[in-house]
């Protein structure tokens, strides 16, 4: 739960302990299995760690923030700080909502909400992000969003903590301005008996597992244009398995990269851009819903 914070703290007399790695590989870090080096990753517990961080190394704007490095590609060889959100962890009713951080995994909240006779995120089911990617980007599937499901959220950006219930979500794109990192969200939810819960989250993951690719990949490459589906163009246009060195279009899912052959970053930005250049040839225009980072 979030704790009284003010702007422009100072930490000269504060013991702060994050846990701090170097060197690290971000390819343990992103679904995807593609990504060079974090010279610096810390794992914040709570927005005084996060505060923190930022204010000894954000001053140049440098840090990239991660939660479970899913809907994205890292295309550098060394990048200087990461902020990996996945401790900022926790989960716990408050009256009739649902409080969570944003590093909470779907799949927790989707266990939580069972345990608890909750539905209504049950499509989240199999999908390997947190709460936090998840707003960021208004995650969505099989005709539901988040957004339909979140009261409210707190942010911080600049040493602030800004708690909102007004909601401004559209299609693949959350509320958060450029900056701002998601810290925690409220979900109102309604009830339903445990048998029934169980059995929507069956059948969500069930059509996930027939209809996408298990394996190194991101999720959706491009998103749902207004009038065409991208996946089902591809397919029609014959770019099922084609091939960059180990990076290739899914033959069961169109709509995915996977990354079967220890793939480059190029590998998958060069597949993208031949499929986004037949596109334009066939007069459409893709628009990615994978973050480039």
């Amino acid at each position: 739960m979030l704790i009284f914070f003010v702007k422009n703290i100072y930490f000269f007399n504060m013991r702060i302990k994050i846990k701090k790695l170097k060197n690290v590989s971000l390819k343990n870090y992103t679904t995807f299995h593609i990504g060079g080096i974090a010279k610096k990753m810390f794992f914040p517990q709570n927005e005084i760690e996060l505060a923190y961080v930022f204010d000894r190394f954000g001053k140049n704007k440098n840090i990239v923030v991660l939660g479970n490095g899913s809907n994205i590609l890292f295309t550098e060889k060394t990048y200087q700080t990461i902020v990996c959100m996945k401790d900022f962890s926790y989960i716990f009713l408050q009256n009739d909502e649902i409080v969570c951080g944003a590093g909470t995994n779907l799949s927790e909240l989707c266990k939580f909400c069972e345990n608890n006779n909750l539905t209504g995120l049950e499509f989240c089911c199999g999908i390997p992000g947190t709460v936090g990617g998840a707003i960021c980007m208004n995650a969505g599937a099989f005709g539901s969003e988040i957004c339909e499901f979140v009261s409210s959220f707190s942010t911080f950006k600049n040493g602030e903590i800004n708690c909102r219930s007004c909601l401004d979500f559209s299609y693949r794109k959350g509320p958060l301005s450029e900056g701002e990192i998601l810290l925690e969200a409220k979900f109102k939810l309604k009830t339903a008996k445990k048998e029934e819960i169980i059995q929507k989250k069956y059948q969500f993951f069930e059509k996930r597992s027939n209809s996408q690719p298990v394996g190194y990949c991101a999720g959706s490459v491009f998103k749902r244009g207004e009038n065409f589906l991208p996946a089902k163009l591809i397919d029609e246009w014959g770019l099922k398995g084609i091939r960059v060195g180990g990076a290739t279009i899914s033959n069961k899912h169109a709509g995915f990269v996977v990354n079967e052959r220890d793939a480059s970053p190029q590998d998958v930005l060069d597949l993208i851009e031949i499929v986004e250049q037949v596109a334009k040839n066939h007069g459409f225009c893709f628009e990615r819903e994978i973050k480039i980072v």
